[in-house]
């Protein structure tokens, strides 16, 4: 699954415009994008479109209705004029999808302009009094074919662990990969939350439940060989020390070990935030990504010594490129432009950046 096409109506800095992901090389969609730019040209605006019309779509496979005022993707969609993307194919046969949310013209110029794709989303029209009235509609001339079959993908995905079930979206923000020290549960035996397999992020809380760490421990339980390899991807990265992989019975807690420290360690809590950053992001991938899937991630490079920036950025394009995903990326650092100039596809937003 990759996304073709971007479509923004009255989107803040992004206006009204279509975005092509497209690689002129090779005349396929691009599988590397990175999106570049000034402060405030909406590079992040993009990413987050991507993922509140993604989480959308979960709601309306599976309710087949309109999405409420409480749901968070209503709410940050409905800001703006329109959202719109266009999948090549979320399954095999499924054909081309398209995701979209907006005002009823706009929706409708879209669906005119684009031919052969199978739209599902909500439209709204304003009504007087500031009232606004939102509809839900599937298909294309009638076509609901792939949409019934997509809704029972969804649920093997959400109600099980089933792997390679149907793709799947990792989205990571910059701002919300803080990381928190829990202090509530602290070293509980934690089960995982097969519903967040939809859209999967790094979550802040201050609860045991749904910590990286509590996950990792929980992976040694339920998939042992997949956490020995995980952890010695992560270990790849952190210098002069390593994650232990014994768990001490009665703390369950992760140590890290310093190297020809005679017994040092400390936890994972007191790693610093680039070795942070790097851990969340190697992690959430190589546990959560499904085959097909599409990786969003906001300044991959944040708190990161330079040294660190290109075997990070490799290791992530590699995990991604072995599911056959699409790897969509935001950067202010040169070195990565001229990265995917070279390997990829660079976009560059409100200017000649």
């Amino acid at each position: 699954m990759k996304i073709k096409s971007l479509f923004f109506n009255r989107v803040g800095p992004l206006r009204d415009q279509k975005i092509e992901l497209h690689d002129s090389w090779t005349d396929t969609i691009s599988p590397q994008v990175l999106f570049s730019g000034p402060n405030g040209t909406g590079k992040s605006i993009i990413l987050r479109m991507v993922a509140m019309l993604w989480d959308a779509s979960g709601y309306w496979l599976d309710q087949q209705k309109k999405m409420p005022k409480s749901q968070p993707a209503r709410g940050w969609l409905s800001k703006w004029g329109g959202c719109g993307i266009i999948l090549d194919e979320v399954f095999e046969g499924s054909g081309p999808i398209g995701l979209i949310f907006g005002e009823r013209k706009w929706v409708e110029k879209i669906r005119g302009k684009e031919a052969g794709i199978r739209w599902m989303g909500e439209i709204f029209e304003n009504g007087g009094k500031g009232n606004r009235t939102n509809s839900i509609f599937f298909g294309e001339t009638g076509d609901e074919t792939p949409i019934p079959a997509w809704a029972e993908l969804r649920k093997k995905l959400i109600l099980t662990f089933e792997a390679e079930v149907t793709p799947n979206v990792v989205y990571l923000d910059a701002e919300e990969r803080r990381w928190v020290t829990p202090k509530r549960g602290v070293g509980k035996p934690a089960a995982e939350d097969s519903q967040l397999r939809w859209l999967i992020g790094y979550r802040v809380s201050e609860e045991w439940q749904g910590q990286l760490e509590a996950s990792l421990i929980t992976l040694k339980t339920s998939k042992l060989h997949s956490f020995h390899e995980t952890v010695r991807k992560l270990n790849d990265f952190l210098y002069g020390k390593e994650i232990d992989t014994d768990i001490r019975t009665g703390e369950n807690r992760l140590r890290v070990k310093l190297k020809n420290g005679r017994g040092q360690f400390h936890y994972l809590d007191d790693l610093s935030a680039g070795e942070h950053q790097v851990i969340i992001q190697l992690y959430l991938l190589h546990r959560w990504l499904e085959p097909g899937g599409i990786v969003l991630i906001d300044e991959p490079d944040l708190h990161l010594h330079p040294s660190l920036v290109p075997g990070l950025l490799a290791a992530l394009e590699t995990q991604v490129m072995e599911k056959k995903g699409q790897l969509l990326l935001t950067s202010h650092l040169p070195d990565i432009w001229n990265r995917y100039e070279s390997i990829g596809q660079r976009i560059s937003l409100g200017g000649t950046l």
